[in-house]
């Protein structure tokens, strides 16, 4: 189900674009020196580069808030501060034990459009971090300026060979790889509040097995039983679903269950307009307007607001996005089965994730020894020992192969077997606005009735396939 691997698709042009015309100073890092070569010990973990300078700074951009507790390192509530500490502290903490003399400094922001906007900046200007979080998807923008520095030459092959398959085919580009692999991120799956689908006669109904596949005709049927006026006033006070417009995979995953792909196998055209697309979006539809069993107001109706439903029992399902981890916020809550399964798909047709493969990157400084300081950072940031503990507190599952022995949770168990439908987000510089503002975009104008699923999606195509075309025609420079 993996997408075809090819040529990272952005040219200068289109960063200058994204960085509202500013001059492109990136272009003076194609010259920079680069890091010298690692040295080639095996071992958990190694300095990759000989640093010639006795003092070195990192930078590190960073939007993930993974809390814990300072003496337990189990995780907390996002809410607790007292006695805390961010995952990503705790490693610089470790690292200066070992490392005195290079010094990193975190920064972290919001992972939005203005998270963009901040490193194209920065790039202009000639001063991008030395390390910035991301999946392979934003560092493939980088790849072409020769902005990014590979990491072939500093992963021992220890690491090389741990890597999980999945993830190797994924973030390689022409045979090089410029993304320190952390973790699988999922942009599908079900939540699923087991204890009431069982109180509304739906038990029978939970998928089972190793992958727990399920089909959409009993995604329906669970839909129907579970949406209950609870009090008997007449006003429905449980819904079986609950549905939004603006993270578009946490919906777009019905559609592929009925066979639907957003892109073609070279990412050259658009083609969720397709028949089978048609009919998915048909389908969500039909539970709000024709079943009644999704919660009223999907089309302005955002991912925090439906999580907000779901874990208040307002509705029996979540089509979100994870790896099969309870969310810390039902920790100690006993009366609340919270149960993990793939989409549905129609008879005869596969379900489909969109996923990427997240880690960090390196850009390359004209200070080659900077450079090699940020690899050898980062390096010790993605540790077994570090994604071991992102796994056992977050379930964040692991990029390494012999991590996944450590996997014992079943909801964390069908998490990983997601590998098996994986299809990537899109690797040219028309990936992102098609997926942050074209879907959604297109995803509102069907649920408030304003397009028929045809016409929102042939419009979504049509605008799409033109940003796909100027992609492609700025791919020369």
């Amino acid at each position: 189900m993996s997408p075809s691997r090819r040529k990272p698709t952005i040219s200068r042009r289109s960063l200058v674009q994204s960085a509202a015309a500013l001059p492109v100073a990136a272009v003076l890092l194609q010259d920079a020196a680069r890091a010298s070569a690692p040295s080639r010990q095996s071992s958990v973990y190694h300095a990759p580069a000989v640093i010639s300078q006795s003092k070195q700074e990192v930078t590190h951009w960073v939007y993930s808030s993974l809390p814990l507790d300072r003496d337990t390192l189990e995780r907390v509530p996002p809410d607790q501060s007292e006695n805390t500490i961010e995952y990503f502290e705790w490693s610089v903490e470790q690292f200066k034990e070992i490392e005195p003399d290079i010094e990193v400094k975190l920064e972290f922001a919001p992972h939005d459009q203005t998270w963009f906007a901040k490193i194209d900046s920065s790039l202009a200007a000639g001063i991008p971090p030395d390390v910035v979080q991301g999946p392979v998807s934003e560092a493939a923008k980088y790849i072409p300026l020769g902005a990014l520095s590979p990491i072939d030459d500093y992963m021992t092959d220890e690491e090389r060979a741990d890597l999980v398959e999945a993830v190797t085919e994924e973030s390689s580009f022409e045979g090089q790889n410029f993304l320190w692999p952390w973790r699988l991120s999922f942009g599908g799956g079900i939540q699923i509040n087991a204890t009431l689908w069982k109180e509304h006669g739906a038990e029978e109904l939970l998928p089972t097995g190793d992958t727990r596949r399920w089909l959409m005709d009993d995604c329906l049927e669970a839909f129907k039983r579970t949406t209950v006026d609870t009090d008997g006033d007449g006003t429905t006070d449980l819904y079986g679903t609950v549905l939004m417009t603006d993270i578009h995979y946490h919906v777009t995953q019905f559609l592929f269950g009925f066979g639907a792909r957003l892109f073609n196998e070279d990412e050259t055209e658009v083609i969720l307009n397709s028949p089978e697309g048609v009919e998915g979006l048909q389908w969500l539809l039909d539970l709000e307007n024709e079943h009644q069993v999704a919660v009223p107001g999907s089309a302005v109706r955002k991912a925090a607001e439906a999580d907000r439903l779901f874990l208040e029992r307002k509705a029996a399902t979540y089509p979100s996005q994870g790896s099969g981890t309870r969310p810390a916020s039902l920790d100690g809550v006993d009366d609340f089965e919270w149960y993990w399964v793939p989409p549905p798909n129609v008879e005869g047709k596969e379900p489909v994730v969109m996923t990427n493969v997240h880690g960090h990157y390196v850009f390359q400084q004209q200070d080659a020894d900077r450079t090699a300081a940020a690899h050898r950072w980062t390096q010790f940031l993605l540790r077994p020992e570090a994604i071991s503990l992102g796994l056992n507190q977050f379930g964040l599952p692991p990029a390494r192969q012999s991590l996944w022995g450590q996997v014992t949770d079943e909801n964390q168990q069908v998490g990983l077997r997601f590998t098996d439908i994986m299809v990537g987000f899109g690797r040219r510089a028309s990936a992102a606005p098609i997926t942050f503002t074209l879907v959604p975009r297109m995803l509102e104008a069907a649920f408030s009735g304003q397009k028929s699923p045809q016409q929102a999606l042939d419009d979504l195509a049509s605008e799409a396939n033109e940003l796909i075309a100027d992609a492609i025609a700025a791919e020369g420079g």
